[in-house]
């Protein structure tokens, strides 16, 4: 019986995902004993830089800071979800807005439930200069990352954001 392309695609995203998992598990074991130090509860301040965009010359908001993604769910679609995103990040971090804004949106289609996931197409929108659907995207953002004071305040900042850039 063979296996059908998208079976194969789907086979390797699971391996990537499950790769991650692993390492994301080392490291966890590895700062758990980190010498008993203590990290401060209170999540860093988000910053808001000014770059030029390397091809263009337009400047361009960078927010720093921004909480790192919880750890990968137990789900299938969570894990998938979780590997597209990361693909995403990256994308949006070269500038490749387009592609990450499509990235974003698989992973939301993959799992709905990934308030993370319409937060970094907020972003993705945001760079695009889609003001009102940015707005609108990182809406449902916040519906879904209400417990999360980080989160919160990264809606808040790119909620900003979105007001002095069009709105």
């Amino acid at each position: 019986m063979q296996t059908s392309s998208r079976g194969r695609d789907i086979k390797e995203i699971v391996r990537k995902v499950s790769l991650v998992v692993l390492i994301l598990s080392i490291t966890a074991g590895c700062a758990a004993t980190g010498g008993g130090k203590k990290f401060p509860s209170k999540a860093p301040k988000q910053k808001i830089e000014h770059e030029k965009a390397p091809d263009t010359g337009a400047r361009k908001e960078i927010i720093r800071n921004e909480p790192k993604p919880p750890e990968i769910g137990s789900t299938p679609k969570a894990r998938a979800a979780a590997g597209v995103l990361e693909s995403g990040r990256k994308e949006l971090a070269a500038g490749n807005n387009e592609k990450a804004e499509d990235l974003f949106q698989q992973a939301i289609n993959i799992d709905p439930a990934n308030g993370i996931a319409y937060y970094y197409l907020a972003r993705a929108k945001y760079e695009l200069g889609q003001y009102q659907q940015a707005m609108g995207v990182l809406d449902k953002a916040e519906g879904l990352l209400q417990g999360s004071s980080a989160w919160m305040e990264a809606i808040e900042t790119l909620r900003g954001m979105i007001r002095s850039g069009g709105l």
